[in-house]
């Protein structure tokens, strides 16, 4: 629940109410010089970080804290707003927006805790912060990657763990006050800095082997008291259950964000002459179109793809990606493009998604077909999910060797392997997977069939085991490990 706030013509009260789970309460109350709390979307992790600063500055009143962010953007659009959520201005402090100083009110009147909010991408901010004597900081999303609380799916850069060394040296010299670090986000790769500084390997409970760093690490369970009915369930829908996106960001794994790309160079193969895929003559060949209606160079293009699959055969199922191109064209351009290609390959279908705009791009390419005699199926398809999502319901079909690419495909295979990461590459990732998945997934004569002969030995490790009793995957203290009691309310008087 916010911040309320009370006035009067003495006094203005600030009540906190804010029942944090056992995990949060326990990061929040560590004194220990480092400690980090990381988990998935919606375990509570940022409200968690703003109590830390605010307890912080009500025990050691006059304290200079830096609240530091990769990005500036990241930082005002999140965390900003986070902090300012639970500790408006007015009530709790008076923010200074020329310097980003926000002074909150403390215990003592006569000394307000001095919150700088920096972020890493700003030289000024960098040079202010490193030569500050400081008291404590927090440091949110330190470990870059995906980022899903923007508005829009973009790779983020994280701290660089060098500066974050040159950070921790600033700590505590400002005399007389304890120094300390804390960091929230979501879970990083296990080669991150963060795993290492923290002596993580990424699976199971922390060890924290190191007495001045202590790890805590949120779950879905953490914070779903206060959060909508329904609220993971809904996020399933949309990431899967299984995919890299879902166990990072769903179910709070530290795995490598390489694993987040949807394709890999090692996957592509390419059909054609001096390889060893030669491309039947038999394809039932479709379009996949994704239109856009800007003509400035940095933003989206028009994107088309050709395919064709094979049905019969050897080859039955495999689909041969024949031609990919993409530009700023206008609606008319985006006809004749659909066209002449359709025409060249004989396609028998063009698929275009299927929202507004490109609804009246139908209806013109329709007018057009007829007007030249060219028979070709307009079909508009829904879009389901994100971009990633979507990207990963085709990437294991590159995987297995059911898609392959022309030769002369270099543009769209880079622009594959380098989503999410350059938003700029998605135009023909989009149009790719339209045209991909409107194939029927065949399974095709390369693939794996059939089951092999089981020896005894085999059979045996089938077997039911009488003697063995079945057991839960968590005992029913781990079920509930976020499900405290502790009801924290601040009641500031006399401020």
């Amino acid at each position: 629940m916010p911040s309320k706030v009370k006035a009067s013509e003495e006094k203005v009260e600030l009540s906190i109410d804010y029942r944090p789970a056992e995990t949060a309460k326990s990061f929040i109350e560590d004194p220990t010089f480092a400690t980090g709390f990381f988990g998935p979307l919606g375990c509570g992790k940022s409200t968690a970080g703003v109590m830390k600063t605010f307890l912080y500055s009500q025990a050691w009143p006059g304290a200079t804290i830096a609240i530091i962010r990769d990005t500036y953007p990241n930082l005002i659009d999140t965390t900003q707003r986070t902090f300012f959520d639970w500790l408006p201005e007015g009530s709790a402090g008076e923010y200074v927006r020329s310097t980003r100083t926000f002074y909150l009110r403390t215990s003592d009147p006569s000394r307000p805790a001095e919150i700088k909010f920096r972020a890493m991408d700003q030289k000024d901010d960098i040079t202010n912060i490193l030569s500050l004597d400081l008291a404590a900081a927090w440091v949110d999303e330190p470990q870059g990657g995906l980022n899903l609380v923007s508005e829009s799916l973009t790779k983020e850069p994280g701290i660089d763990h060098e500066l974050m060394l040159l950070l921790q040296s600033r700590l505590g010299r400002q005399k007389g006050y304890q120094p300390m670090l804390w960091l929230t986000g979501n879970p990083p790769a296990p080669s991150h800095w963060i795993a290492r500084d923290f002596g993580y390997s990424g699976t199971g409970l922390p060890t924290n082997p190191f007495p001045e760093y202590k790890l805590y690490l949120g779950t879905r369970d953490t914070n779903r008291d206060n959060l909508t009915p329904g609220y993971y369930e809904r996020l399933e829908k949309l990431f899967g259950k299984d995919t890299p996106l879902a166990k990072r960001f769903l179910y709070g794994e530290w795995i490598e964000f390489a694993q987040m790309n949807p394709f890999h160079s090692s996957w592509i193969q390419y059909w054609g002459q001096g390889t060893e895929i030669q491309k039947p003559d038999d394809l039932i060949i479709e379009i996949g179109f994704d239109p856009a209606i800007s003509e400035k160079d940095n933003s989206a293009k028009s994107a088309l793809v050709v395919a064709g699959q094979c049905r019969t055969g050897l080859e039955r199922g495999r689909i041969y990606v024949l031609e990919a191109s993409a530009g700023h064209w206008s609606v008319y351009e985006q006809v004749d493009q659909i066209i002449t290609v359709a025409q060249r390959y004989r396609a028998r279908a063009v698929r275009i998604e299927d929202v507004a705009y490109q609804r009246a791009l139908k209806e013109i390419l329709e007018h057009e077909l007829r007007a030249r005699g060219v028979n070709l199926y307009v079909d508009l398809v829904k879009p389901d999910g994100d971009k990633l999502r979507r990207a990963n319901a085709w990437s294991a079909w590159v995987e297995s060797g059911t898609v392959v690419f022309g030769q002369n495909q270099k543009t769209l295979v880079d622009c594959m392997l380098s989503v999410p990461g350059d938003r700029n590459s998605w135009d023909l990732v989009d149009a790719a997977g339209i045209c991909v998945r409107g194939f029927p997934a065949l399974q095709w004569a390369g693939a794996t069939q059939g089951f092999g002969i089981a020896s005894p030995n085999r059979a045996e490790t089938y077997a039911t085991r009488q003697d063995v009793r079945p057991r839960t995957l968590l005992s029913p203290s781990a079920k509930r490990l976020a499900r405290g009691k502790t009801y924290f309310r601040n009641s500031l008087v006399g401020i």
